[in-house]
């Protein structure tokens, strides 16, 4: 269902900490369970939603969706559905409701009209990009986070996938050595010569 207004953001916010307290104790950088109730709530914005799951009047899950218009080069133009803030309790994991959360939440991404799902998660999250490849993701985009961690972006185009195989390798495996050039883990300051060398070579690799 649809968050009501007697749960709040920061009940979401404990919610997240909980579900990925294990990714956490392992290192894994998880960003958005870092993040307090209200910026969750900016993090949504006006036009996204966030859908909840209960059992006996406690909250036990949650996933959320916000939209933004695309810019890069497998969403450029397009209205994206950014799927975000999922996380289940640990002893409500298994039985399902990850999967009514996602139907819930595709429901409302088809009724706003958005052509592409994207979402993103650490790179050491391995389950959660299987998870994301069995379902039809492709992972597009390597990026460094201002917590200072990589990131893996992955889309599910919902009108068919508009490129090759070979291509989309080609891009994301591009994009992963060159962010780890920029980029050192735990520190996301950019040289603007290292900027500037790795876009000049980001260039002269896709032209050929």
């Amino acid at each position: 269902m649809p968050k009501p207004d007697w749960i709040s953001w920061e009940d979401i916010h404990q919610l997240l900490l909980s579900a990925h307290k294990k990714n956490i104790d392992k290192g894994i950088v998880m960003g958005t369970s870092q993040l307090s109730g209200p910026e969750l709530e900016k993090r949504v914005g006006e036009l996204g939603r966030c859908f909840v799951a209960l059992a006996d009047d406690i909250l036990v899950g949650t996933t959320s969706v916000g939209f933004f218009k695309g810019r890069s080069w497998y969403d450029k133009n397009q209205l994206v559905a950014h799927s975000m803030l999922a996380g289940i309790l640990p002893r409500y994991q298994g039985i399902g409701i990850v999967d009514e959360l996602n139907a819930m939440r595709d429901a409302y991404i088809h009724e706003v009209g958005a052509t592409i799902i994207q979402a993103d998660t650490a790179e050491g999250n391995t389950i959660v990009r299987k998870n994301a490849k069995r379902n039809g993701y492709r992972e597009v985009e390597y990026r460094a986070f201002k917590s200072g961690h990589y990131s893996v972006i992955f889309v599910k185009w919902l009108n068919g996938c508009p490129f090759s195989d070979r291509y989309i390798h080609r891009r994301y495996k591009l994009s992963e050595r060159l962010t780890k050039i920029q980029y050192k883990p735990g520190r996301i300051e950019r040289s603007r010569v290292l900027s500037l060398f790795c876009r000049a070579i980001r260039k002269v690799i896709l032209i050929h």
